[in-house]
């Protein structure tokens, strides 16, 4: 072979050599591209279940990022305004939403387009009034608070109808302390939230309580998407294989116990 022929065979070789590596570095780019996510939370404060807007640890935050850890994968927690949550999905270009749950759509046809996990916990939905009034002759109720936003499922037709006063806060605390002063009748928050303010308010963590007699109902908290349901199931496998650190998760973030309340 020739000096010439030599010298185009060695930059035939490391042109060969420079393209390999691009698509290499490319594909790589790619793939660390393609494990970072974007989930859309909700934009409030809900300790110990949720609280987002800050980088303190709650149940969700340490569950999410236990399973992103165990596929190598990146989540960016995005707050959204609740009064948006049926779009976040098909208009904000998000590739999560938690916490959700099917039974939140007022239309069957958005919730249809979801792909939805199996529930990371059982929650209670209830009506939580003072203790110092359960066994008292009450009043009918007139009144629920609950967070801006939100909507309590088992008093729809009542507060349609204006049977029952429906009053709104964007403060979790703000309602426990109303409760408390007796503004209003009862609250309609998850009595692990209700439970952490208590406290904080040095209230003993019984002052409120769910009153079974009213309408009360178990539900979870599940991851939904549209764009990925193949990471879904990673993540139901995920529940599945991994019931002891759920139950640890329950225990050190004080989640209340949902058992009692089954019908």
């Amino acid at each position: 072979m020739t000096d010439t022929e030599m010298k185009k065979s060695n930059l035939k070789n490391k042109i060969i050599n420079c393209f390999i590596f691009f698509l290499t570095t490319l594909t790589y780019l790619q793939s660390l591209q393609a494990q970072e996510f974007i989930i859309g939370v909700e934009d409030i404060y809900y300790y110990p279940l949720f609280e987002f807007k800050s980088d303190r640890e709650t149940h969700s935050r340490e569950l999410l990022d236990s399973f992103a850890a165990s596929k190598g994968y990146t989540f960016t927690y995005l707050p959204l305004p609740i009064k948006r949550f049926e779009k976040w999905l098909i208009e904000d270009k998000i590739d999560f939403k938690y916490p959700d749950n099917p039974r939140w759509y007022a239309d069957d046809s958005t919730s249809r387009k979801l792909t939805f996990s199996q529930s990371s916990v059982w929650l209670i939905a209830g009506t939580s009034v003072l203790k110092s009034s359960l066994n008292k002759d009450k009043p009918e109720l007139k009144s629920v608070g609950t967070l801006l936003g939100f909507y309590p499922t088992t008093w729809i037709d009542e507060i349609k109808s204006g049977q029952i006063k429906l009053y709104e806060d964007a403060s979790t605390k703000m309602l426990v302390q109303q409760l408390i002063m007796g503004h209003i009748d009862s609250i309609d928050i998850e009595p692990s939230v209700i439970n952490y303010y208590l406290e904080e308010l040095g209230k003993p963590s019984d002052t409120i309580v769910i009153d079974t007699s009213y309408k009360y109902d178990i539900y979870g908290f599940h991851l939904s998407t549209i764009k990925h349901p193949n990471i879904i199931k990673e993540f139901d496998v995920y529940l599945k294989n991994n019931k002891v650190l759920l139950e640890q998760l329950n225990k050190k973030y004080q989640i209340t116990d949902y058992r009692p309340y089954l019908k």
